[in-house]
């Protein structure tokens, strides 16, 4: 009964939370909108009292699932709610950095346990000498086909400088080893840059994954080690970006935009705001940008100012279409809505909200024909791109990326001609 209660009071924080917010800009009251929810608490109360397996109830389940049926009435897809675990997860990716031992793993099904994807390079997974398809059977001596697949990832987690102690069954050598790891700080990068030579010149290419607290520090360091190798061009890649934070996306723009309008925002109760550049301190390069399905939300905000101010070409397939801004509201059970309060505009005024933005020149991806193989007896093939997620390098694949190769293409015509008509 303590845990119901529990969770009613968490619950009425909830919609407190969320409903106060529609309230205001419904002019409905408080109370109505409790009278008007009075049929869900009825069935709480029913399901606590008549429920005939209530003994089994797991009422964080109830909780979670409420919450989230809640926000599926918004008809809104980018409101979500994230429970304490989840929360975790979405502030790794804000953050780009934890306390762990720095692998990407996967569930196999077979076995019911974690398998390695990847060690990431110079992290303590890697120094231990874990290998790509090892199957990690116990955690500090607790079977891990006895947890959930994100129970086993956080146990893995932990703070810098403890250790944990984990089973590996290696396949190809059917044997069982444990191996005693002292966890890190591991730091995902979220730039990755290279040079890429070409006849006019060299061409710095920077591939920005995520947009998130380090991201405009680690721009700064791509750019001023490709600007210190004299690139010509530059290449800008946000393909599969699936955004991040808008202050991120503010500072990376301005790191191209010498002045005016990024981005011009509205939200309830007749919100406003335009957010202009920071100012720029780096050379105006010839650019181009490159983007795809999966670039959305702030790529989106950095793609739509950068083809407004007709700085970049933009190259590749139509992007996402998410002009929804979230606000991250905290609830008392340690989880957190992300609600959508606002509505972004390009600097032309363009909304791109579920039309995304289409490339001034369209390149659609040529997808590789591969054979497919079971996870169940095959491992799976190491993930290049996982492997380098704590450094900045960058995987390029100049021969069958053909979007790259376009932008390389239209980036040599636009050199070429400047160099042209400043001759």
């Amino acid at each position: 009964m303590k845990r119901f209660f529990k969770i009613f009071v968490v619950l009425l924080v909830a919609f407190s939370v969320v409903l106060g917010a529609w309230s205001s800009s419904a002019k409905l009251k408080m109370e109505d909108l409790y009278k008007k929810f009075q049929p869900f608490f009825e069935t709480l109360f029913y399901i606590n009292n008549e429920f005939y397996e209530n003994e089994k109830v797991d009422y964080n389940k109830l909780l979670d699932e409420s919450i989230r049926g809640l926000l599926a009435g918004l008809d809104d897809p980018f409101s979500n709610y994230f429970n304490p675990q989840e929360k975790i997860e979405t502030q790794i990716d804000t953050k780009s950095k934890y306390g762990g031992l720095g692998i990407e793993v996967t569930y196999d099904a077979k076995y019911k346990v974690l398998r390695v994807v990847t060690p990431m390079d110079d992290t303590p997974a890697q120094k231990a000498g874990l290998k790509p398809g090892d199957l990690i059977i116990t955690i500090d001596g607790s079977p891990v086909n006895k947890m959930s697949y994100m129970e086993a990832v956080n146990y893995l987690r932990g703070e810098p400088g403890t250790k944990v102690k984990i089973e590996i069954l290696r396949e190809d050598e059917q044997k069982t080893f444990e191996v005693v790891i002292e966890r890190a700080l591991i730091k995902i990068k979220t730039v990755k840059y290279d040079v890429i030579d070409t006849p006019i010149g060299k061409i710095g290419y920077l591939k920005l994954v995520r947009f998130s607290e380090p991201s405009s520090r680690e721009m700064d360091n791509a750019l001023n080690r490709l600007l210190n190798q004299n690139v010509v061009g530059l290449v800008f890649d946000l393909r599969n970006n699936p955004g991040g934070l808008l202050s991120a996306a503010i500072e990376v723009a301005s790191k191209f935009i010498d002045e005016g309008a990024i981005v011009k925002v509205t939200g309830t109760g007749g919100f406003s705001k335009t957010y202009n550049s920071m100012g720029n301190s780096y050379p105006n390069l010839p650019m181009v940008v490159l983007v795809n399905k999966g670039s959305a939300s702030a790529s989106e905000i950095v793609t739509g100012a950068l083809k407004d101010h007709k700085i970049a070409t933009v190259v590749g397939e139509t992007t996402f279409g998410k002009a929804a801004v979230q606000t991250v509201l905290p609830l008392s059970n340690g989880g957190e809505i992300w609600l959508t309060t606002a509505h972004y505009f390009t600097p032309s005024g363009l909304d791109i909200h579920r039309k995304g933005i289409k490339p001034d020149v369209v390149v659609k991806a040529v997808k590789t024909n591969t054979t497919k193989t079971s996870t169940e007896t095959t491992p799976p093939a190491t993930d290049i791109e996982g492997k380098y997620l704590t450094t900045n390098k960058a995987v390029i694949d100049l021969e069958n990326d053909i979007q790259l190769k376009k932008a390389l293409e239209i980036l040599i015509n636009k050199i070429t001609k400047g160099l042209i008509q400043a001759g």
